[in-house]
């Protein structure tokens, strides 16, 4: 038998070595992702856990009819990957100053929460990454001058993040831009608020999902919950004493929208505000959670001219863009598209014991200008579309007949709105009344975009 040279033991032994010093690093590093590190500066005691036989659904203990009130409804916006860029003439800023300048007054939600990468932090080249003092500027200015006293959460994405040694770190300025950063921190990770209404308590989780320490671009890809943030998320998504629980997090996924049967809840993930001007309006209709994504025009917003692309004056002023006319936005609450039914979590019975179809309309235009079709299964609805909200809420309903298409079939409901200035705004769902799902196609465009997206979880 040949023996080895003393050459190949020596790096036979600089591989050994190599070998075990990368698994040391390995296990050091994600310590963190298997049990509690109690000098983490986030650390909190788990809370002790609760059986979930103990827990009832507050939002199945009761029926109420839908008819043409505006009581028990209420609406959110979601939007995600501003990517406030200092050097990008196209998209990226100029789109959310639009979204605030032409869209968010027209909505008036709730509230608006934004799901991470609020600026770029890339060179002109887009290979390097860097935290820019003039991008978390121009959102914190955008913000407070353009979201009209609208209540805002926000939270990071890995843009956010890039180049940090820490939560601590000097250049992370999302602590003293970012909107929500004092209420991240004092929830360690794990935020959340409430909003409450006669008729039921709503609950919003948002979780940081950032790498505790940022690397470089393009390393910062992925981030992570360490064992502390999950059992802080745990307790704040556990208690079922909420009519419904809406998880937010910032980070990549594989598809758009699923349903996950086991446990009967939705990842309903959206587009970006950078390239393709979306927004999300989430509506809450008697515990029957809809929601509608929107694209801005796009193909009317001009890139920004060179020497303009930060759009602040030196006193921190916006330079914001022309208003630009948008068409009109519907939102049907009632039926409820059943791709996105919850059986176990909503009320579907209110469905079949409601009297009126219900939408809800967005347009810079007063209700009486509005020209409205109803179409049922391509037929013309018999009865008319009758304005019945307010300032706050936008409600239309239509009388109908719920029995009339209790027959174990799939329905579609279609809406058209035409505004004074031609533009024509087309709401659709498709619907059952027998509480069976119509499965969720996402198709090519939703692979095609599965890079930039962020995620709501109905819970």
């Amino acid at each position: 038998m040949k023996l080895l040279s003393p050459s190949s033991y020596f790096w036979v032994f600089i591989t050994l070595v190599g070998v075990l010093r990368a698994l040391s690093l390995y296990y050091s590093s994600t310590n963190d992702l298997r049990k509690a590190n109690e000098n983490d500066p986030w650390y909190t005691k788990p809370e002790k856990k609760i059986i979930p036989s103990e827990l009832f659904n507050a939002r199945l203990q009761k029926t109420t009819k839908m008819t043409d009130s505006t009581d028990n409804i209420f609406y959110f916006v979601q939007v995600s990957d501003l990517h406030i860029s200092r050097f990008q003439p196209k998209g990226h800023t100029i789109h959310f100053l639009h979204f605030l300048k032409s869209a968010l007054p027209i909505v008036t939600p709730e509230f608006v929460v934004v799901t991470g990468d609020l600026i770029d932090a890339k060179d002109e080249t887009r290979t390097t990454s860097k935290q820019y003092l003039e991008e978390w500027q121009v959102y914190q200015s955008a913000v407070e001058q353009g979201a009209n006293g609208t209540t805002w959460y926000d939270m990071r994405g890995n843009h956010d993040c890039f180049d940090l040694a820490s939560w601590q770190a000097e250049n992370n300025m999302y602590r003293t831009f970012g909107g929500s950063a004092k209420l991240l921190d004092d929830g360690k990770g794990v935020y959340s608020w409430q909003v409450s209404k006669n008729f039921g308590d709503y609950n919003f989780v948002a979780v940081d999902s950032c790498p505790k320490k940022g690397p470089s671009r393009p390393f910062n890809f992925f981030g992570y919950l360490t064992t502390n943030v999950m059992d802080r998320l745990v307790s704040k998504i556990m208690p079922v004493k909420y009519n419904h629980t809406f998880l937010v997090i910032a980070g990549l996924g594989d598809v758009l929208k699923s349903y996950n049967a086991k446990t009967d809840s939705l990842e309903l993930e959206l587009s970006d505000m950078k390239d393709h001007g979306t927004y999300r309006i989430i509506a809450v209709d008697h515990d029957l959670i809809s929601f509608v994504d929107v694209d801005l025009p796009i193909n009317q917003i001009p890139s920004v001219l060179e020497g303009n692309i930060v759009p602040l004056t030196e006193k921190n002023k916006i330079i914001w863009p022309k208003k630009i006319n948008l068409a009109p936005v519907i939102l049907i609450t009632n039926p409820k598209d059943s791709k996105y039914t919850m059986p176990t979590k909503e009320p579907l019975q209110n469905l079949r014991k409601s009297s009126h179809i219900r939408f809800l309309i967005f347009s810079e235009y007063e209700p009486q200008n509005l020209d409205i079709k109803v179409f049922m299964d391509e037929k013309h609805h018999p009865f008319p579309a009758i304005f019945v909200g307010n300032h706050s809420i936008p409600l239309w309903t239509s009388l109908w007949e719920p029995n009339d298409f209790d027959d174990m079939e799939t329905h579609a409901l279609r809406i058209e709105v035409t505004a004074p200035d031609g533009q024509i705004g087309i709401g659709q769902v498709e619907f059952r009344l027998d509480n069976m799902r119509v499965k969720i196609k996402g198709g090519f465009g939703g692979w095609i975009i599965w890079s930039s997206v962020s995620k709501l979880v109905i819970i």
